[in-house]
């Protein structure tokens, strides 16, 4: 009994010593422990070999020192995961790990949620978003290891020449940082990490950078608590637990003028005591020169701990600053009192951030946490509410891609890398436009270069402008070259069309001069994607200046713009007399050709027509045709179907045209092994026009696939045109194969819900059977009037799918789909098919020689006979659909013409409509062109 009663006793005693040591251990460490424990020194994420002089370096610090933490910087989310775990691991008390992620974890890390800048986060007006970022940030931030966020920049920036803080603080306003930065530290400090503001007392009033000379900010203690200090002090009321001091003279605070950093006055008397700061105060890099202009390292780290610094971030010297400041207590020129107090500080912060609990954070924890397509979707919907249009004065926002012939990417800047920090934005500019020429700027331009550069420009149809001035350490520079500016002023002068976009610093020389003055805040892709979902005007434009630029453009400022929804910008019908070809239709219905029809017509991206004619059948009672009615549009399934499919998978490479059968079914017969897919696009592969499958007993979709290959070929492939259902049959089920999607669902989510194309679509929901029009009385097949099912009765065998028929649509939604076709492959400012296989699968292929098909698609028939009329241009494509439907599209003219009507109604028989597309067809072409 007694021995179990000793046992218990220990027990308790070691848990109890184990507590002890978490609150009050700091008490049993050595003074040489104890300031090594005000230190932090850099790390990264890189890799470290064993025998790395600075990981050796590293080691003996954290072992034989005991410094309280380290800084990581860039590096991969592997590298920096485990260098943090193996560092922790050496560390006989836990590290303070600390980072500077004021965009996000993303500022360091490639992989982990990028943010806008500060800046940028206030132009969005929506406090909630700097929030969401800290939440955000603090949440991968401790998936990778890190414990204090050194952010939010807390400065106000009031003087447009800073060259160091400009748009990394959130606004010239000390309310907006207020607001905007006390958001960010509850988003930080609600995942139990801790916020550090910075840089107090306020780094914004100066065109000098800290990182190579001591800044002075001028005012007295009333107009600095006004401004510099009122988003440190709210700060301070709102809970921060840390605040970096930094290497800046405040005379009105401290008329010795020494760096805030070494100032008792302004760290101690005002921070601690007036103000009655609890938390962790830790220096700006030790290494700026602020300090080391006018302090060696041992001496600059004395005079922080006696100004009241309890952490001292990147000593210059280790080893020296460890000597100094033991030699400092040992001559009492510090008090050992000083040192415990910050020491019981960091102890205790330590502890509040649970860093001797000894729970690890895991690699999954990690992968479910950092760079999730959530953080990624709130970073962009940061980003594309902060883009701020300053100017439009001739309304160039949204650019139409399809309208500019050639464009000009010009970047100006005198960054070193500026060309490759702003590609990322270039790609985008050629994925949308596929023509776009670049000009690389990066010295100062002479009066002759500036006469050369828009003699280069004058053949454009537009230049987009791209300026860049970073803001980072020792360039002190906030805004362009003067000889950048007068290139933009004389290209005004001279009526070169161009708009302008800054990434970086906002502020210009002068902005008369620039039609279109567009802000993105900064140069990150995150910015970059904003900008280029503004310009293109894939979303709706609502940033505002949370700066004031001059007397005209201040806080509040911004015009909104509304996104594309429509690739079309008139409907102007009226300026052209269309009333023979309204006749032809009117005649057509009345002698019973067709009952109805429903017309679209554009040039040049102006609506001329949308129009319906008739009614739905023959019936007296029969409900009109409307622009919204549905048609059953057969054949065209080929061309708004299967061709485009083709062409993504192609530009994806998971198919080429080359393909052959072989390559997608065994025990395929010699003769057949040979099909490619161009001479099934082409109707060039000896397959027959069709087969009447529905006549046949306990057929289903595999006995087709078998059926037709191994039916007997009527040619050798490539030797003759035959237009045959059976290739696109096949084409179908390859789609499948390479895709395992079904047709349906992979042309609903590649196709018509990006396009817009909502009445579009296979097999049409019941719901929508009043909107549908009617085709053929089948008195064969199905003995019933076909209605709202497909009208092909070999698609309607496989399940009202296939690659040759089945599709329902109207002419608007075809207008749609023929207007990305004369875009070359945009949309809305996307691109959804490269311009290169446009031209390809819309031009003759000449397979056999003399053949008018292209990929997929017709040409006009070169006899005087085509059902287009005779007006189209040789470039022109189309297609035909059995039901009564048809597409042309004139790239030369610009023009769509889409007709669509239910001609097989109330029987098959009626074959008349011939005639009337091609008198139609002349009628409209030439009244249009």
């Amino acid at each position: 009994m007694n021995r179990l009663f000793i046992i218990i006793f220990i027990l308790i005693n070691f848990i109890f010593s184990i507590e002890n040591y978490n609150v009050n251990g700091w008490e049993l460490l050595s003074l040489e422990e104890k300031i090594g424990q005000m230190i932090m020194v850099r790390i990264n994420g890189n890799y470290y070999q064993s025998d790395n002089q600075y990981k050796k370096s590293l080691k003996k610090w954290i072992q034989d020192y005991n410094i309280g933490g380290v800084i990581a910087f860039s590096g991969s989310v592997h590298g920096t995961f485990y260098n943090i775990k193996e560092f922790q691991e050496w560390a006989k008390t836990p590290l303070f790990v600390a980072a500077d992620y004021e965009r996000g974890v993303g500022q360091w890390i490639d992989l982990a949620t990028l943010f806008p800048s500060n800046m940028a986060v206030a132009a969005t007006g929506n406090p909630n978003h700097a929030f969401e970022q800290g939440k955000i940030t603090s949440m991968e931030a401790k998936s990778i290891g890190i414990n204090i966020v050194l952010a939010p920049v807390m400065d106000i920036n009031n003087n447009p020449d800073n060259p160091i803080i400009n748009f990394r603080a959130y606004s010239d306003s000390p309310a907006m940082v207020s607001e905007y930065g006390n958001s960010f530290i509850s988003g930080i400090q609600e995942n139990n990490i801790f916020s550090c503001i910075k840089h107090f007392p306020g780094h914004g009033n100066t065109s000098i950078d800290s990182h190579s000379s001591l800044p002075v900010i001028p005012g007295n203690k009333v107009e600095l608590l006004k401004n510099e200090l009122s988003p440190f002090k709210k700060a301070v009321d709102h809970g921060v637990k840390m605040i970096m001091v930094g290497h800046i003279a405040m005379p009105g605070l401290d008329d010795s003028s020494v760096p805030a950093s070494h100032s008792k006055k302004i760290t101690t008397d005002l921070l601690r005591k007036e103000w009655g700061f609890k938390g962790l105060i830790i220096t700006d890099g030790m290494e700026m020169g602020g300090l080391t202009e006018n302090t060696w390292a041992g001496e600059s780290a004395i005079r922080a701990i006696e100004a009241g610094c309890d952490i001292l971030l990147l000593p210059m010297d280790i080893k020296a600053t460890r000597e100094a400041l033991l030699e400092a207590v040992s001559d009492g020129r510090i008090s050992i009192n000083q040192i415990n107090q910050s020491v019981e500080r960091i102890w205790k912060a330590k502890h509040e951030l649970n860093l001797f609990s000894n729970k690890e954070i895991t690699w999954n924890q990690l992968e479910n946490n950092v760079g999730s397509q959530n953080s990624y979707r709130t970073a962009s919907q940061i980003a594309n509410n902060s883009i701020t249009i300053i100017k439009d004065k001739n309304n160039s926002i949204p650019l139409k891609s399809e309208k500019i012939k050639k464009l000009t990417h010009m970047v100006l800047s005198l960054d070193d890398g500026a060309n490759d920090v702003l590609q990322p934005f270039h790609r985008e500019i050629n994925r949308v436009h596929h023509n776009a020429n670049k000009i690389f700027i990066n010295d100062k331009v002479s009066k002759l270069r500036i006469n050369e550069i828009i003699n280069q420009l004058s053949s454009s149809d537009l230049v987009i402008v791209s300026l860049l001035v970073r803001i980072k350490m020792d360039k002190g520079i906030a805004t362009i070259d003067e000889s950048h500016a007068e290139l933009l002023k004389s290209m005004h002068d001279k009526g070169i069309n161009f708009i302008t976009i800054s990434f970086g610093s906002p502020y210009l020389p002068s902005y008369s001069y620039l039609d279109t003055y567009i802000a993105a805040y900064g140069y990150g892709s995150v910015a970059m994607r904003g900008c280029s979902n503004i310009i293109w005007g894939r979303v709706d434009a609502s940033g505002k200046l949370p700066i004031d630029l001059n007397s005209k453009y201040k806080k509040g400022h911004g015009i909104n713009k509304k996104k594309r929804i429509n690739p079309f910008d008139n409907y102007n019908h009226l300026d052209y007399n269309l009333s023979k070809a309204w006749a032809i239709i009117d005649s057509a219905i009345n002698n019973k050709i067709f009952p109805g029809a429903q017309i679209f017509i554009s040039k040049s991206g102006d609506i001329i027509a949308s129009k319906s004619f008739g009614h739905h059948t023959y019936d007296k009672s029969a409900k009109p045709v409307t622009n919204e009615s549905i048609y059953d549009i057969a054949s065209l399934t080929k061309v708004v179907a299967i061709s485009p499919i083709i062409m993504r998978l192609v530009s994806m490479k998971k198919i080429g045209l080359n393909h052959t059968l072989d390559q997608f079914y065994n025990n395929i017969d010699d003769e057949k092994k040979d099909i490619t897919i161009t001479h099934l696009l082409t109707h060039s592969s000896g397959l027959k026009p069709f087969i009447e499958y529905y006549k046949t007993d306990k057929i289903n979709r595999d006995l087709i696939i078998q059926d037709i290959l191994g039916r007997k070929l009527d040619f050798s492939p490539g030797k003759k045109f035959q237009y045959s259902d059976l290739g696109m049959i096949l084409l179908m089920d390859i789609i499948e194969r390479i895709t395992d999607t079904p047709l349906e669902e992979i042309s609903n989510n590649w196709i018509y819900k990006k396009l817009d194309m909502n009445n579009t679509m296979f097999n049409p929901d019941r719901a929508l059977l009043d909107r549908i029009v009617p085709t053929e009385y089948d008195s064969i097949f199905r003995k019933k009037l076909v209605h709202g099912i497909v009208h092909d009765e070999n698609t309607f065998l496989l399940g009202g799918v296939s690659g040759h028929a089945g599709l329902f649509s109207s002419a608007e939604d075809l207008g749609r789909f023929g207007q990305v076709m004369l875009n070359k492959g945009s949309w809305l400012g996307n691109r959804y098919f490269k311009s290169t296989l446009i031209r390809k699968f819309t031009k003759r292929q000449n397979i056999p020689a003399g053949s008018e098909r292209a990929l997929g698609w017709d040409t006009p028939s070169r006899n005087g006979r085509s059902s287009a009329g005779d007006f189209y241009s040789d470039s022109s494509f189309g297609h035909l659909g059995f039901t009564g439907t048809s597409i042309w599209i004139d790239p030369k003219n610009e023009v769509i013409i889409v007709l669509l009507t239910n001609r097989v109604h109330p029987t098959r028989q009626n074959n008349r409509i011939y005639g009337i597309r091609r008198v139609f067809h002349n009628h409209v072409m030439e009244s249009i062109l």
